[in-house]
């Protein structure tokens, strides 16, 4: 296989002030060495933090809801501009999220401010602005998820496939420690150790394992191990949103 040497990069993953760099050479060429690369549409910076994404998704869905709401003076409906922002900009802030989920407020609260604002937008062109004043009571007429929300339902979802095989990854199966002592009231289904620091703790498979965990002592019937995933996709649907 023939490799483009201007495509080929390298970049080193560590939370290390002092990191231990190598010079790569491919073909008598060096490597060029960058603290961020974009995967698949995904921004991955060298600590793992995804600062960077964060900033990128942000940025660019804030240019595209700005465009709809300019694109869209003389729309009359909610539903034609919602459905807008749901094709056009709420996709490109849930993509891939179950890898770089946010666990810090700053980073949640930067990328729901961008539907708050779509949601203020069409409460004001519907004549709500005046009756509707929260987030939470825009959400609820207007019959919108919040993305936080939305995130644990594709983190449980994931879950969900890895344990019934709809993701075929015996790596990512094998990673998953399942309790098998008897349900109780506190019952955790998925056994986590003690972690070191943020990047092990919020580990995506990890994040997925202890959303569910916090999950299911609420709400029992909410069960990861059924089935039908139908049912399970219906049940985290009623009891998240």
């Amino acid at each position: 296989m023939t490799l483009n040497i201007k495509k080929c990069l390298v970049i080193s993953f560590s939370n290390k002030k002092q990191k231990y760099l190598y010079n790569y050479e491919l073909s008598g060429h060096t490597l060029e060495r960058k603290s961020n690369v974009k995967d698949l549409g995904i921004i991955f910076d060298d600590q793992l933090t995804f600062r960077t994404h964060y900033q990128y998704i942000t940025t660019r869905a804030n240019k595209l809801l700005g465009f709809i709401i300019r694109q869209s003076q003389d729309f009359k409906k909610p539903s034609s501009l919602l459905n807008l922002y749901y094709t056009l900009v709420r996709s490109l802030l849930e993509y891939g999220s179950c890898i770089w989920s946010p666990f810090y407020e700053v980073h949640r609260k930067s990328i729901e401010r961008v539907q708050k604002k779509c949601l203020k937008v069409i409460s004001y062109r519907s004549g709500f602005n005046r009756t509707l004043y929260s987030y939470e009571q825009r959400l609820q007429k207007f019959k919108v998820t919040k993305l936080e929300t939305r995130r644990k339902q594709q983190d449980l979802i994931y879950l969900y496939k890895i344990i019934h095989a709809y993701i075929d990854s015996p790596s990512l199966l094998s990673f998953l420690n399942i309790n098998i002592s008897c349900r109780t009231r506190n019952y955790a289904p998925f056994m986590l150790r003690s972690y070191i620091n943020n990047t092990s703790f919020y580990n995506p498979l990890v994040r997925m394992c202890r959303t569910y965990n916090e999950l299911v002592v609420k709400n029992t019937q909410i069960d990861i191990f059924n089935p039908r995933i139908h049912k399970f996709k219906a049940d985290l649907t009623r009891n998240l949103s």
